[in-house]
């Protein structure tokens, strides 16, 4: 049987460095079983063309991100919890169905004397993309975060307030059939290996799941604060979401070469929420949107793609007492090049071989 699909497999630790190879394994095997059962018919090519049978080969920049917001009601702020990630550089390449790529924080690119504190995490995202799919799989595990804008917390000096005790562990999915895939390709801004010449958008239909905790040693929300939040005295909080979506992706491209894509997806989950407050465990089923969005511009033709790409996913959860958003995704700028396979690499690569529709 012969795979059609686009994957791509990143990762992203600092710390955490023995779960890494286990959970990356299990991603990739996911993503294997899923491109092997997709089997598409022919699309248009009037409307795009498809390179997967050469060497899509990137260099690029990625900065991945994660957050716990802790709801406020007007006029107060809400209390944002940031990790200190870094900005990674990176190369990977595509060829068939499969796409690995491999990136890290370099010295060079990130301060060494970081007022924002230690964070150790393992950042894990697979976007999978078959010709009428896609496919997002995330996992984040985070320990140490600051609380953002410098001083919403008040401290006797112009400084971060570090938590260097807070853990976020966040898991999920979603998956979409896009509706219109003969016309509008979204492995063109996501994978760089097709390229879409004309303008199409499609319809997205699908589901989303979400679970994961967030816990301190001591209340996430500062003493000094604990007037102004509802979530005063939460020290851990756990949630699960499951829901049907729905959303839209569009292209606009101009004289073939320039293009522009956006897509957003919200869904409408059954969310299960249960925090620790004071020593009572309270708990609440809610239905509490989600929304998954993705932003891509950038330059295509035959052998060069550059581009820059946006996926963000947000997920809302809450209680009797406040509500809570988990928002993660990562902002890449690629510069790739596509490379014809000779014969001996190519019978290297004939396990991930993709034949065109």
């Amino acid at each position: 049987m012969q795979p059609k699909a686009g994957i791509r497999v990143g990762l992203c630790s600092r710390g955490f460095a023995r779960p890494a190879l286990a959970a990356l394994f299990y991603f990739v095997l996911a993503a294997q079983s899923i491109a092997q059962t997709d089997t598409s018919k022919k699309f248009d090519q009037n409307y795009y063309v498809s390179y997967t049978d050469m060497v899509t080969s990137r260099i690029y920049f990625s900065q991945k991100y994660t957050s716990l917001r802790i709801k406020a009601d007007e006029p107060v702020r809400d209390l944002e919890y940031r990790p200190n990630t870094t900005l990674n550089l990176g190369v990977g390449a595509t060829y068939g169905w499969f796409t690995l790529n491999l990136a890290y924080g370099f010295n060079f690119l990130n301060k060494s004397d970081n007022p924002k504190g230690k964070t150790k995490y393992l950042d894990l995202q697979s976007h999978i993309y078959t010709r009428k799919m896609s496919i997002d799989l995330f996992g984040q595990l985070y320990k140490g975060f600051y609380a953002f804008p410098k001083r919403i917390v008040p401290q006797d000096r112009d400084l971060y307030y570090v938590r260097p005790d807070v853990k976020m562990r966040h898991w999920g999915g979603a998956a979409y059939y896009i509706y219109n895939w003969k016309k509008f390709s979204l492995r063109a801004a996501a994978l760089q290996n097709e390229w879409q010449k004309k303008s199409a958008g499609s319809l997205l239909l699908g589901a989303e799941f979400y679970f994961g905790t967030n816990s301190g040693d001591s209340a996430l929300v500062p003493r000094i604060l604990e007037n102004d939040y509802q979530q005063s005295g939460v020290i851990k909080t756990r949630y699960f979401d499951i829901g049907p979506g729905i959303g839209y992706a569009y292209t606009v491209v101009v004289d073939e070469h320039f293009y522009g894509t956006a897509g957003v997806t919200v869904s409408f989950p059954f969310s299960f929420h249960k925090q620790w407050r004071y020593g009572v465990t309270e708990k609440r089923i809610t239905i509490s949107p989600d929304v998954l969005s993705r932003v891509g511009v950038g330059y295509n033709s035959d052998r060069i793609n550059v581009s820059v790409i946006w996926v963000n996913s947000s997920v809302q959860t809450k209680n009797d007492h406040g509500s809570y958003s988990i928002r993660t995704g990562n902002v890449r700028f690629n510069a790739a090049y596509r490379l014809v396979a000779g014969p001996k690499l190519k019978k290297k690569l004939k396990f991930f071989e993709t034949r065109q529709p």
